[in-house]
């Protein structure tokens, strides 16, 4: 027997589902494979989520928590090891490139960048990358940040910043990436605030007004937009600044960030 809260279960995750569905669809993605990475899925949480402490997991562990039989489980591991094609998140060179330019004084003023000539004694583009990259060139930087049209060079000598965050305009596959990484952090800590068991929740609020006149929900863009760029420069500077202090490729270091962004439906 289904119980109310399941019931309420399914309906949010078909709110969930419609928008990725939207996704699939305009990119011919069919049903048949959709219901593969949903089984894949299954497999990939069963290992990572739902091992009994000091015990290892077996197929039929996986196949008594997915549903899925053990043969089929069995298929799906392998896959999983012979092809990780996860998203991962990794941490973009390029994107640092574009916080250094924002934040660090010498590029810029008050947060807006200057237009920096290529090479320089100091304040160029060079300089940039070399102190935000690591050991990434500057022409493969520079090239990347073109490609992707974040800068844009008004003479051969000059490189201007264009856009305030690493948005790629036209490559449809690193808009989906980007996506798919937004959202399930999201769902991330979605997830943690209902399995709190006593711990601490994380933070996680949304301000949403209905039938709110056109005029308005513009200009509520335009200064949501401004504040909340500020805020996460503000947050940004803090974590290069505290980073910078430790130690490189501490083992003991874990992954954080906050994400914003606007609803407008």
């Amino acid at each position: 027997m289904k119980t109310p809260e399941h019931s309420r279960l399914i309906k949010a995750i078909l709110c969930l589902l419609r928008p990725i569905v939207r996704i699939l669809i305009r990119n011919e993605v069919s049903h048949a494979e959709f219901a593969e990475i949903g089984r894949q899925a299954y497999v990939q949480e069963a290992y990572e989520n739902f091992t009994i402490p000091g015990r290892k997991m077996t197929y039929a562990r996986v196949s008594v928590l997915t549903g899925l039989n053990r043969k089929e489980v069995v298929r799906l591991k392998d896959l999983d090891m012979n092809h990780n094609n996860g998203l991962q998140a990794q941490p973009n060179r390029a994107i640092r490139v574009v916080n250094g330019w924002l934040t660090d004084n010498e590029f810029s003023n008050a947060g807006k960048a200057r237009i920096l000539p290529i090479n320089g004694e100091s304040a160029c583009f060079r300089t940039l990358v070399e102190r935000h990259s690591g050991d990434i060139s500057m022409g493969a930087v520079l090239d990347e940040l073109k490609r992707v049209g974040v800068v844009e060079m008004p003479d051969k000598e000059h490189v201007k910043l264009v856009s305030k965050g690493y948005i790629p305009q036209d490559d449809l596959l690193e808009k989906i990436e980007i996506l798919s990484i937004s959202v399930a952090d999201l769902l991330h800590t979605s997830i943690h605030n209902l399995e709190l068991n006593g711990g601490k929740p994380r933070f996680q609020r949304q301000v949403v007004y209905h039938q709110v006149p056109p005029d308005v929900a513009a200009a509520f863009q335009v200064i949501s937009e401004k504040d909340s760029l500020e805020l996460l420069q503000r947050l940004n500077n803090y974590l290069s600044e505290q980073i910078d202090k430790t130690v490189p490729n501490n083992d003991d270091g874990q992954r954080v960030g906050v994400g914003i962004y606007f609803i407008g439906t």
